[in-house]
């Protein structure tokens, strides 16, 4: 995106041998390159995760998912894969129901290094948490 950036600088002020044949173009491009780079370092620089006081906040850059601690049923690490898998409840049956309540996931994109301590801090926070780690051999 810089290298595209500097191009169209250049372009438009015809030096090192290149000349603009389209101004608007390389005009919206230096506009819409410096926003479309700026997106992108908060997708990958405001992603991740906070634990509040009932909920756990998944981050992916401007867009916030709350999971409340109760909710969360099972977390799994799997060799195979570069994320841990949480399962939750989408809702809750309301007390005095026997309705079942529906099942969701969601891919935690963090170092494999910090499943352990995550999962240990999330089942600390909710009641019912499980934590399961599968090996290869075990899935085969």
């Amino acid at each position: 995106m810089l290298a595209a950036f500097i191009v169209n600088v250049l372009r438009l002020a015809d030096a090192a041998g290149l000349t603009s044949y389209n101004h608007p173009l390389d005009i919206t491009a230096c506009v819409v390159l410096p926003l479309a780079a700026a997106a992108l370092a908060g997708f990958v620089w405001g992603s991740g995760y906070t634990f509040g006081k009932s909920a756990l906040y998944v981050n992916l850059g401007p867009f916030v998912k709350k999971i409340p601690y109760e909710t969360i049923l099972k977390m799994r690490s799997d060799e195979g894969r570069t994320a841990l898998a949480m399962y939750y409840a989408a809702c809750l049956p309301a007390q005095g129901e026997q309705a079942e309540a529906a099942v969701k996931g969601e891919m935690i994109r963090i170092k494999r290094e910090q499943y352990d301590e995550f999962a240990r801090q999330v089942t600390k926070r909710a009641g019912r948490a499980e934590y399961e780690i599968v090996r290869k051999e075990e899935e085969e």
